[in-house]
Order: C-alpha cells, then sequence, then structure tokens
C-alpha cells in the first residue's frame, strides 16, 4: 500500500540516503563552458535576443595601375539573427508542518531534520539539476541542428524534433548526416559501421571543410559508445596507430557517462565518448532520450565566443519567499537562455551509421 511522504519520513532508525539515478551529466555545457557556473555566456535585457553578423573576407585586394583612381568596393553586409528565449519558470512548495515534523534525509537515526533544513536544502539542489538538465538539453539540441517544442495551455514542452514550433539554428543542410559540406560530394561516403571505411581521411576532410567554410579547423568530435567502438575497431584506424598498439593515445573517463581520448592516428583530435541521456518530449510522451544518438557524431573546432556563446535574457535567477495560512516557504527559479551559434557552418551532426 502507498505510503504518504509524512509516514516515510517519519522519525525511524536509518543508516543513509541514496539516489538510484546518478545525477545526468553536463560534459557538453561544459564543454562549451556555459554550465550554470560557466563564462561562455553573455546576457541581453528583455525577453527577445538578437546579434549581428559581420563577416570577415578572404579577397585579396585589387591592385591598380600608377596614376589611376581607385577601385571601388560595395560594403561589406551585415546581416541580424532574432528571436524569443526560451523561459522555463518552476515552484516548489514546501509546508512548515511537513517541514518541522519529519526526520533528516538520510538520518541520523531518530532525530527530527532541524527546521527541515536537509529537505530544503535537497529541493533546492533538485531545482537546479532540473535547470542544469534544460541547458544540457539545449546544447544537445544546437549539436543536433533540431530545437523545438509543444506549446500545452502555459506550458512549454521541449523537444529536438517533435514539437510542434521549431527554432532554426541555421546549421546548413550540407553539415548534416553524409556532409556535404562544400558541394561537392559526401565527407561521410561509407559509413563508420563498415570498418574498412577510412575513417582517418573522412576525418582530416572534415577538418578542411571547416577551415574553408569557417577559418576554423576540427578540434573536438562527440559521439556515444556505439559509435567508439566503430572508431576502434576500424582498420585504418588501427593500421595507423600500429598493429602492437592501442588504437588511442589516451583514454580517461570524466564522468560516469562519459571518458575521453585521443586517437594515435588523428592525435590532433579530442573524442568525447557520451552515453548519458535525458528524460525530453518525443511528441507523444516524456521518455528518455539520448542526447546524441547512437548512429551520429559531432564535428566542431575548439570552443569560443567568437563562434559559440550562451545567450541569457533578463530573468535568470532562484529565489524562495515565505507564505502563510498555511505557513511555509516557495523555492522558485526562472531560467531565460539559448545557445548562440553565430557561425553556423562551424558545427556539423553527421551519420556515421
Amino acid at each position: 500500500m502507498p505510503r504518504s511522504i509524512q509516514e516515510v519520513l517519519a522519525p525511524q532508525t536509518v543508516h543513509h540516503a541514496i539516489a538510484q539515478i546518478q545525477l545526468p551529466g553536463t560534459s557538453l555545457s561544459r564543454l562549451f563552458g556555459w554550465h550554470l557556473a560557466g563564462t561562455n555566456k553573455t546576457r541581453q535585457s528583455g525577453r527577445n535576443f538578437s546579434y549581428d553578423i559581420f563577416d570577415n573576407t578572404r579577397l585579396v585586394a585589387t591592385g591598380r595601375v600608377p596614376g589611376q583612381a581607385n577601385s571601388r568596393q560595395a560594403a561589406q553586409s551585415v546581416s541580424a539573427v532574432g528571436g524569443t528565449f526560451p523561459r522555463a519558470a518552476e515552484t516548489i512548495p514546501l509546508l512548515d508542518e511537513e517541514l518541522l515534523n519529519r526526520r533528516d534525509i538520510g538520518g541520523p537515526s531518530t532525530q527530527l531534520d532541524h527546521r527541515g533544513e536537509s529537505f530544503v536544502t535537497r529541493q533546492e539542489a533538485y531545482l537546479a539539476q532540473r535547470f542544469a538538465n534544460l541547458i544540457e538539453f539545449q546544447t544537445a539540441a544546437m549539436i543536433r541542428g533540431t530545437y523545438s517544442y509543444d506549446e500545452v495551455g502555459d506550458e512549454l514542452r521541449h523537444s529536438f524534433a517533435a514539437g510542434e514550433t521549431s527554432i532554426d539554428l541555421q546549421i546548413p543542410a550540407g553539415n548534416k548526416d553524409s556532409l556535404d559540406m562544400l558541394g561537392d560530394g559526401d565527407i561521410i561516403s561509407a559509413l563508420w559501421s563498415n570498418a574498412g571505411t577510412d575513417i582517418p581521411l573522412q576525418v582530416q576532410n572534415i577538418n578542411a571543410a571547416l577551415v574553408e567554410k569557417t577559418g576554423l579547423g576540427l578540434a573536438h568530435v562527440v559521439l556515444t559508445g556505439t559509435a567508439w567502438q566503430y572508431v576502434i575497431n576500424n582498420t585504418k584506424v588501427q593500421t595507423l596507430g600500429g598493429s602492437d598498439n592501442v588504437p588511442f593515445e589516451s583514454l580517461r573517463r570524466v564522468g560516469p557517462g562519459e571518458f575521453s581520448a585521443v586517437l594515435r592516428a588523428i592525435p590532433w583530435v579530442t573524442f568525447h565518448v557520451i552515453d548519458y541521456g535525458l528524460r525530453v518530449f518525443d511528441g507523444s510522451s516524456v521518455t528518455y532520450t539520448k542526447l546524441i544518438e547512437d548512429d551520429h557524431a559531432a564535428f566542431f573546432p575548439e570552443v569560443s565566443p567568437r563562434w559559440v556563446q550562451y545567450l541569457e535574457g533578463s530573468e535568470v535567477y532562484a529565489y524562495a519567499f515565505p507564505t502563510h495560512d498555511p505557513s511555509g516557504w516557495e523555492l522558485c527559479a526562472v531560467h531565460n537562455g539559448i545557445p548562440a551559434l553565430y557561425t553556423p557552418d562551424a558545427m556539423a551532426y553527421g551519420q556515421i551509421a
């Protein structure tokens, strides 16, 4: 028979508290430097965001013979991108009647939780986790190039692609799937699930395409453990790494759901292997979804505000206030923000299997 929260937390002998689910990772938002304590972010006032695009040029200055007037050139064009910040706002109500009459979570033994401090602290952490998860989801959506939501009453249900309203992150079609990035043929012309595919050559070609399109070279590849197995079992990767060696130069665990590696065959690129996911809307229900798909990989340069940054609106804060009759507290948090892909050509999300 189900028990109420008051019954569960009534004073009794308890050894410790456990969490049956490890805290979801924030590896993607940390990689881009805009996790909750990150610095790769900027704030704009209001509920709308905008930024201008003024590109550099690769054109060479026009030569002129002596005694002639200067060659006249049109001014460099300027374009603008704008939109409305996605908004998240949540409140957790807590009643003093409950806070003052329950034991400390995890013990000790029969003592009451003094003024509910342990319970309140954990609820604050829980609320922060939900907003950290939102930023992590948004980062994955930016990488995939698909971010949408459904509006149900006054709620917005976040989704990668199943929502009714889509946010265009402007990643070119050629930077997705088979990666025809330069318009002269698919770079991923053979899938990585085929052990005979020349993965190092494809990675080198992605680097060359990024340099040509943005001036920024490839530095990071993000994929799942399933895709990582394709890489380390690849014939060309093993051959270039040396038949007597493991194919990777370094391999280290970063968190429960992530490790990073550098291949001997491609030592100038860091591979980030991420297997965790979040519960997001899939068009019909909220379900567990991996942030990076097993059959895809993301390719992008060293992270810099020069090409990518997180934009925050005016409402980014957490607070609490007392309530009366019945007395208690409400824990609240509000967040307006979205990743800004200043240079959409710098992100590629390819189908590798």
